[in-house]
């Protein structure tokens, strides 16, 4: 089984944690929700959808003429897409879980080599259904999204040949377009779904992220803690393990197209964006009481998702070979270290004050 959330929220049993004196009365639920669409989530869900439909054309165009140009610039579209899934990849709850559609976009944690067998296997049989118009979509997930096409673009050895060389090399190329194409299909799915559930999310009706604007505010809180969690545990301390001797890059994610650490702070500035607020809109933050307690927790946030970016920014690659170096894995740990400082302001800090309650977060794995 797919690594799965479990996260509970109550509403605070003090209301008026979220009403100080010393101001006006926080947003309403769909009030927040209302700026937080308009700011945070639905820009990212254009750029993931965009970005998804350029890699689509890109791959279309490489395979209708394949030469180095569009060799790289279909690797180039994979990594806009990328960073644009790195960037939405929080945004769990609703329009991305149905369907397992981010799974179906990208099929990480990988467990047992799984997306590498069904690749492979789909590779070798060559059925000509498989890339026909949507039949991808009915595939395995594990060949469904990013994590395939990484793949077929990046794998070791893989240079323009494995796209030109006879029947073999012409199949890899519709396979990989057909990839393409089935990604941009539910990263527009996704923008969509929740272009259509905001004026009833708004309204106060039940949608697929909550049932109510209340528990909408909740589990979109819920992701950044779960997101929080990927990102310290699944994308930087399984690979690391216990040291030098035990790292394990294969678990990394974006391994063979060297960006796990550009997909990690990718993350962090996405969770940042959410706490924070971005493009003139509110974060989490601006549910904190106006005192002293929550003006020491938004600084808190404010020190502990800077100090993690810096970390990531700085930290040394590529990812799979500084882990298990000893001179350079400390650069890697330490946005570990600063990481887990995000988590204790998501977890510890930021749930008493703005009224949330959580229950236990834990990712299961097999």
């Amino acid at each position: 089984m797919r690594r799965r959330t479990v996260l509970t929220l109550a509403a605070g049993a003090a209301a008026t944690a979220l009403v100080p004196v010393a101001r006006a009365a926080a947003p309403s639920d769909t009030a927040f929700l209302d700026r937080l669409l308009r700011s945070h989530i639905q820009p990212r869900l254009d750029r993931l959808a965009a970005a998804a439909t350029d890699l689509a054309q890109r791959l279309e165009r490489f395979c209708a003429a394949p030469d180095a140009a569009g060799f790289e610039a279909a690797r180039a579209g994979y990594h806009g897409a990328m960073d644009a899934w790195a960037g939405a990849q929080h945004l769990r709850p609703g329009p991305l879980l149905l369907e397992m559609r981010g799974d179906r976009i990208a099929f990480w944690p990988e467990r047992r080599g799984i997306v590498a067998r069904q690749l492979a296997a789909v590779l070798a049989a060559r059925d000509p259904g498989v890339t026909e118009p949507g039949a991808v979509r009915k595939q395995s997930a594990a060949v469904q999204g990013l994590t395939a096409l990484e793949r077929l673009l990046f794998d070791d050895g893989v240079g323009l040949s494995a796209f030109t060389d006879g029947e073999a090399g012409r199949y890899r190329c519709a396979l990989a377009a057909a990839v393409g194409a089935n990604v941009a299909a539910l990263a527009g799915e996704v923008r969509d779904d929740w272009t259509a559930l905001t004026p009833r999310l708004l309204a106060g009706e039940a949608t697929s992220v909550g049932a109510t604007p209340r528990a909408a505010v909740e589990n979109l809180y819920a992701s950044l803690v779960t997101m929080a969690q990927i990102v310290a545990d699944q994308k930087l301390r399984f690979p690391l393990g216990d040291g030098p001797g035990d790292a394990r890059p294969t678990l990394a994610e974006a391994m063979r197209s060297g960006r796990t650490l550009r997909s990690i702070a990718l993350n962090l500035e996405a969770m940042s964006a959410m706490v924070l607020g971005e493009n003139g809109g509110p974060g989490y933050a601006v549910l904190l009481p106006d005192t002293a307690e929550g003006t020491a927790a938004r600084t808190a946030a404010v020190n502990a998702f800077a100090a993690a970016r810096a970390a990531a920014a700085a930290a040394p690659g590529p990812f799979a070979e500084a882990i298990a170096d000893p001179g350079r894995r400390p650069g890697v740990e330490a946005v570990l270290r600063a990481t887990r400082s995000v988590q204790t302001v998501l977890v510890q800090t930021f749930p008493p004050l703005i009224g949330v309650a959580l229950g236990f977060n834990e990712l299961d794995g097999d």
